[in-house]
């Protein structure tokens, strides 16, 4: 009974949840402070609404019934929480009414959301007889969350390292066509892999992807995208259940299951001449949009005791990686050319689920007084602008309720109908006005400085003048020097550090040129004691 509601729930987010408000403090390179709150209205007036209502939750009211009461008007439930994506977390905190909840296991969530597809899938009217428990064991595996050995395994050969020893992987990649998916499953299933079995595994896997595509950006370990990588976790959870060995014949037989879901989903999509052929086809795309999500982003489900005739408040509190570059479109990357360059990159991406309620507020902000806002942006999982820019004369179209940008906080606000369940904000982060004129001044002053002895002793020498001395050395020495060794100064914040690293290191190159001419000059005797 309890998975029943909890999928139920899940289907009909914003019909339970009056309003879901998300905070993210900007603070560090590392990290990023998220608060998430979530006002629940009371369940039996959700229960009690009438059905064909945006309120509803079909059978909701008669599962709510059977659940035993405690005296303090509560009952034991398992909630769908927060959608979160499958980066490194910190510090994750999940309360319900107050109190504390017991998050269940991760695979026990993959395992959910495994039968939300197939209930979609029934919705549909697709062809349910290809859900058997093996099909399920690999949607389970699939939106379990990503290994990081293959993240590592493909960065090795497809990320051009600063360090010369690590060139021969990609090299071995271009020349011999070595494939880091082969390598991955070849070193973590329990049976070796035949070339031809790989190839038509590669040709499902390439149709599958097309269809993920169409709904949400690329992503080498989105599982959804790329099925493969999710073999091995397959293979695990099979014999942890006593199932039995994974074999090719399986993984093919499966694969070939999921990209025909995928396929018959798909086709659904344009007839829309009837009311059922419109209903079917919204499910489908639901399933569609869905699974793709479930590649990048899991949902948190936690056992918890909550109120039935009154309202109550979920909360979540996490730390997660700030990323500076968007990898799953080239068209943001901070460079496309040079793949070390994404470490000065100044623009952060952030990912949050905005439909999940009736109503979404969104906040960005940073509390270093050092760095401002200089430009937000939001746009889709497809990576396309969400508004357009208002030429004049235009009309809006409506589809914001609120947006504010300033140099200390973005805010966005929506209860539009049928917006996009999950949006990527792009922040642009800049220092301040002051500390960036002091650093470009200090970059022309150091620059000047090192052309201004130069000339001086050169002068010296071609018109056998006394040129440049010890006095007019000091004159410019001390003063230069001692501006950029104060602006060179450790930060002591991690974000302002990377938004100067660019120029505090032109800067340091400037310094050591700069003292290097110095002694330089002083070695070649075009540095003279007196006038």
């Amino acid at each position: 009974m309890h998975k029943e509601i909890a999928l139920a729930l899940l289907r009909n987010l914003p019909a339970w949840r009056m309003r879901a408000i998300e905070r993210i403090e900007l603070s560090s390179a590392l990290w990023s402070k998220r608060e998430h709150e979530i006002h629940i209205k009371p369940l039996s007036e959700v229960a009690a609404v009438r059905p064909g209502h945006s309120d509803h939750v079909p059978e909701l009211y008669a599962k709510l019934t059977r659940l035993p009461k405690d005296s303090d008007g509560k009952v034991e439930l398992l909630l769908p929480i927060v959608e979160l994506p499958k980066v490194p977390l910190l510090d994750l905190h999940i309360t319900v009414d107050k109190e504390p909840v017991y998050r269940i296991p991760l695979d026990s969530g993959a395992r959910l959301e495994s039968e939300y597809i197939m209930n979609l899938a029934i919705e549909a009217a697709t062809d349910t007889t290809r859900f058997d428990s093996d099909l399920m064991d690999l949607l389970s595996a699939i939106f379990f969350l990503p290994t990081s050995q293959y993240d590592a395994l493909w960065k090795k050969y497809n990320h051009l390292s600063i360090d010369p020893r690590q060139w021969v992987h990609p090299l071995m990649k271009l020349i011999a066509r070595r494939d880091p998916l082969k390598i991955f499953l070849d070193a973590f299933l329990e049976f070796e892999v035949k070339e031809h079995i790989f190839n038509e595994w590669r040709e499902v896997s390439s149709a599958i992807r097309n269809y993920v595509l169409q709904e949400t950006m690329e992503d080498h370990l989105s599982g959804a995208e790329h099925p493969l990588i999710a073999l091995p976790q397959m293979a695990r959870e099979r014999r942890r259940l006593g199932k039995g060995e994974l074999d090719e014949q399986l993984c093919s037989r499966q694969l070939n299951s999921l990209c025909d879901l995928l396929r018959e989903s798909h086709s659904l999509l344009p007839h829309t001449e009837s009311e059922e052929a419109r209903s079917r086809a919204g499910a489908a795309s639901t399933l569609l949009s869905t699974y793709a999500a479930f590649g990048k982003r899991w949902t948190a489900f936690a056992r918890c005791r909550v109120p039935v005739d009154k309202p109550f408040i979920i909360t979540v509190r996490e730390k997660r990686s700030i990323y500076f570059q968007h990898g799953w479109n080239r068209e943001y990357r901070s460079s496309r050319l040079f793949p070390t360059a994404e470490h000065v990159g100044k623009t952060t991406w952030t990912t949050a689920a905005f439909a999940d309620a009736q109503t979404n507020h969104l906040s960005i902000y940073t509390t270093d007084t050092s760095v401002r806002l200089h430009n937000c942006e939001a746009v889709d999982t497809r990576g396309r602008v969400i508004e357009k820019r208002v030429k004049p004369g235009e009309k809006i179209n409506g589809e914001l309720d609120e947006e504010a940008k300033t140099f200390e906080l973005y805010m966005r606000h929506d209860s539009t109908p049928h917006r996009g369940k999950r949006i990527w904000v792009k922040c642009d982060l800049r220092l301040n006005r002051i500390s960036s004129l002091f650093l470009y001044l200090a970059m022309g002053i150091t620059a000047f400085g090192t052309f201004l002895l130069i000339w001086r002793a050169a002068e010296g020498k071609i018109s056998n003048t006394h040129g440049l001395t010890a006095k007019d050395a000091a004159v410019i020495l001390i003063p230069v020097a001692f501006v950029a060794s104060l602006l060179l100064a450790k930060d002591n914040s991690t974000l302002v550090m990377r938004l100067r690293k660019l120029r505090q290191s032109i800067l340091l190159i400037e310094l050591f040129m700069l003292l290097g001419t110095a002694f330089f000059l002083y070695v070649w005797h075009a540095i003279h004691s007196t006038a």
